[in-house]
């Protein structure tokens, strides 16, 4: 039976649990089930785009290994059921959580679920935070029972719930978190592609054996080849079998480094985020114009990244990691691009930096 891991955190926080969660932040029993079953795919899609990559399947895979989810046998306590300091307790586990999950998009996404639930700002933030270390143990406890710790097999567990959280998460929410190609029907091979990458970095030598092996056996051949006349059987001349120091003088062709790239992923999270940001609060020309300074803002940090000055192999492991972002962006232009005069604004703002992405994304 294939795993179901949006049905395993909703019975995680069924009944009781779900009322008390729904207490705790201010959100009306009748309507806590219904919250949950909104914020939790945005949680499990968060966890999902996170492994999507390898530096981010290598981050949950040390997470998982040291969490203790244990948390899932007391969540009536944690929520609040011995006072109020058990609510801020799970409130800061979660405060953790939060911004490896979301992000530059944090905002973004809350703002988004005010909209779609109709609930105040707080309420949201609070049970979108609260739900984030039960959401983080339902998961780590499956990877756990299944032997799936590894970066590699997070990515195929968190991979094969694309579907499943395609179809829980409104448009809305896929689209500013920038999951548009790790959901459903391309998400096939867009997990196997991050499952191959996040195994090579891993084991990043693993090629270097087989070539090692062929380049000795090279040598060998060549002094066989080159005329050397064989011993005689019978002068039973034993010779030196070759030393460590011999075969340690074949030399494997250098394989140039690629620079690191966390602290330019870094700074791609957060300029898109704040372009989101700023392209989500237009609704007329004079937002537009008020919006203005934020997307030259993110151009030019852009910009600074020096993306274009990169080795292009790692162009193109960069093009990848924006694609989504450039998905989502181009889906919001168009929507802002119908309001009248707001192109006018914007276009020679965002349009060079947009022309510039949409080449290294390919």
């Amino acid at each position: 039976m294939a795993i179901n891991l949006l049905d395993m955190v909703k019975s995680a926080v069924a009944g009781q649990v779900a009322d008390q969660l729904g207490s705790a932040v201010g959100i009306d029993k009748s309507k806590a089930s219904s919250a949950i079953d909104a914020v939790a795919p945005v949680l499990l899609g968060s966890l999902l785009k996170k492994a999507s990559t390898p530096s981010g399947a290598s981050d949950l895979s040390k997470i998982f290994k040291e969490q203790d989810t244990s948390i899932l046998g007391n969540l009536g306590g944690l929520i609040g059921g011995g006072g109020s300091s058990s609510g801020t307790d799970l409130m800061s586990m979660g405060a953790k959580f939060l911004p490896m999950l979301l992000g530059s998009s944090q905002s973004s996404v809350i703002s988004a679920l005010v909209k779609l639930l109709g609930f105040n700002e707080k309420s949201i933030t609070g049970l979108i935070t609260m739900l984030a270390p039960i959401v983080m143990s339902v998961v780590g406890k499956q990877a756990k029972s299944m032997g799936a710790l590894d970066p590699s097999a997070l990515t195929s567990l968190l991979g094969s719930q694309s579907n499943l959280l395609s179809s829980a998460l409104p448009k809305e929410l896929s689209g500013v978190m920038g999951l548009a190609d790790v959901l459903g029907g391309k998400a096939n091979a867009a997990v196997q592609s991050a499952t191959r990458a996040t195994q090579e970095a891993a084991n990043p030598l693993k090629w270097l054996l087989p070539l090692g092996v062929l380049g000795l056996l090279g040598f060998l051949g060549w002094q066989f080849l080159s005329g050397k006349p064989a011993e005689k059987a019978d002068q039973k001349v034993s010779k030196p079998s070759p030393s460590s120091a011999d075969v340690a003088d074949v030399k494997l062709p250098s394989v140039p480094a690629l620079p690191d790239l966390t602290d330019i992923k870094k700074g791609l999270d957060s300029t898109f985020g704040g372009l989101t940001q700023a392209l989500g609060g237009i609704t007329d020309v004079d937002t537009a114009k008020g919006a203005l300074s934020k997307i030259e803002d993110a151009a030019k940090a852009y910009e600074g990244l020096g993306i274009d000055k990169l080795p292009a192999a790692a162009q193109t492991g960069l093009g990848s990691f924006i694609k989504p972002y450039v998905n989502s962006l181009k889906e919001l232009l168009e929507k802002l691009y119908i309001i009248p005069g707001v192109k006018d604004v914007i276009e020679p703002a965002i349009g060079p930096m947009l022309t510039t992405v949409t080449k290294l994304v390919g």
